[in-house]
């Protein structure tokens, strides 16, 4: 596969397109979600039932953050480095590796259920979760499929299978509330899940053989696994640091109030939206930097561009949520699931996002750049905070719970700024962060006028739409031909 080269005028038009076509995947993908999440409510009309199954939902989530080891990051890179021999190779070690650590931690999760179940005093919980294991193995082979696409640049084929797992998982889900007998809710969904994972899973794989067709038989050195992992687990663990935090947070406030975890998980698919933002750039920055990691100017233009055209669309939205939280709850899953503590959870949750995109984004920029490690440090810098206070000082009081969080997601972003520094990554900082503040701004201005003007709302917020998007193209128009290089 030949490198891409890309003119100084095309770096924008190749980010933007190709950020498009993922934030569409993404997007739809969440919708699918969020759309699972309304349904389950309203097959449930139990905020204790749903409580439950969202628990058991985001340990699943937990579970998920551990596995691959990084194998899949390793062939991503190695196929973006090496197409060829990474199809003869490094796709069986990464897969076989993949393979032995969700053994591992399938064996690791039946050992727990029973514990899990009374710790919740949940005990449908421990058959579900030994079922759940059937899911986890399936995942973790999607997830070496996708990787390989991943790293060959086919955008459209990764969002694709992403949407697909999507699909077939809530629609497992829902379809094992559905038959599932008087009181085997949970086991139902475990069911149904596992079920469309292996159904996913098994269309993955289908294309990988038809589209790659790498090489399955052959030796698995330990030696090569030692490698991959020499380069995957810097980001492995560092997404776990950075992913964890939310089934986390759902896991112990379920100690004290299940109906606040379900007040909770609706906040995140709601910020769930705008976090596809910075997902998607993350998706691309990758390979966009890493062409270019041996040109320390020209990556670092284009690192700048990606964090530039990230918070042009992630602040305003981040804006529209911290303004109208109770409205969006009510909108999407009715007014039982609104109180003043849901609309709570959700501004701390967009704000979190919001800081979590200077680290999660930055992170992938730097391992483009070839610095995976400032990827776990920087993350880690908030997920001590998180373990550490939560269960210490929160662990009866959600709210706390979720400022700590925020606290958290703050110190990263700092944490990420000053490993800027210290590699030598510098951006511009008034390109990447200042100019995008503005006219997200001034919507903001009109929207806090609008708010006083009763009926007359409408006109104001289509006059702060137009300003921000009449701000925005401003700014691009003016920007230094330098700012999109």
């Amino acid at each position: 596969m030949s490198k891409l080269v890309l003119s100084p005028n095309e770096n924008a038009k190749f980010l933007l397109r190709n950020v498009s076509v993922v934030i569409l995947g993404l997007f739809a993908n969440q919708l699918l979600e969020t759309f699972g999440g309304i349904a389950l409510a309203r097959m449930l009309h139990d905020p204790v039932a749903f409580g439950e199954v969202n628990l058991l939902l985001q340990i699943f989530n937990m579970i998920a953050l551990f596995l691959n080891v990084g194998f899949n990051s390793a062939l991503l890179f190695a196929i973006s480095v090496n197409p060829e021999e990474a199809k003869r190779n490094e796709f069986r070690y990464s897969l076989h590796g993949s393979l032995y650590s969700s053994l591992a931690i399938g064996l690791l999760v039946v050992f727990l259920a029973p514990h899990l179940s009374r710790i919740y005093d949940v005990p449908a919980l421990h058959l579900a979760l030994i079922l759940g294991t059937v899911l986890i193995a399936f995942q973790s082979i999607a997830a070496i499929g996708i990787a390989i696409f991943s790293g060959a640049r086919s955008f459209v084929s990764q969002v694709s299978f992403m949407v697909l797992l999507t699909v077939c998982s809530t629609g497992g889900m829902l379809l094992g509330i559905a038959c599932a007998v008087r009181g085997g809710t949970l086991a139902g969904v475990s069911l149904g899940m596992g079920i469309g994972s292996i159904a996913a899973t098994g269309v993955v794989i289908w294309r990988v053989w038809k589209v790659h067709a790498p090489a399955l038989r052959g030796t698995v050195p330990l030696r090569k696994l030692a490698k991959q992992l020499k380069y995957g687990v810097p980001l492995w663990a560092g997404n776990i640091a950075k992913a964890f935090q939310q089934p986390f947070l759902v896991m112990m406030i379920g100690s004290s109030s299940i109906v606040a975890v379900g007040y909770l998980t609706n906040g995140l698919r709601i910020t769930g939206f705008i976090g596809v933002i910075t997902w998607a750039f993350m998706i691309v920055a990758f390979p966009f930097i890493a062409e270019k990691s041996a040109d320390r100017a020209e990556a670092v233009k284009r690192g700048t561009l990606c964090v530039r055209y990230n918070n042009l669309l992630l602040y305003p939205l981040t804006l529209i949520i911290l303004l109208y939280p109770d409205a969006i709850n009510g909108f999407l899953f009715g007014t039982s699931y609104v109180s003043g503590d849901s609309g709570v959870y959700t501004q701390l949750l967009a704000l979190g996002t919001l800081f979590s995109s200077v680290g999660r984004l930055g992170g992938n920029i730097l391992a483009g750049a070839g610095r995976t490690k400032a990827n776990f440090w920087a993350m880690l810098a908030s997920g001590i905070v998180v373990v550490a206070l939560v269960p210490l000082l929160a662990s009866d009081n959600p709210l706390l719970a979720m400022w700590i969080y925020l606290a958290g997601w703050i110190g990263s972003a700092a944490s990420m700024i000053g490993f800027y520094y210290y590699e030598g990554f510098v951006l511009k900082w008034r390109q990447a962060f200042v100019e995008p503040l503005l006219p997200t701004a001034a919507m903001g201005a009109v929207l806090g006028v609008g708010n006083y003007a009763g009926s007359l709302f409408p006109l104001f917020l289509a006059a702060g739409l137009l300003l921000l998007v009449g701000l925005t193209v401003y700014l691009e128009r003016a920007a230094p031909d330098s700012a999109r290089t």
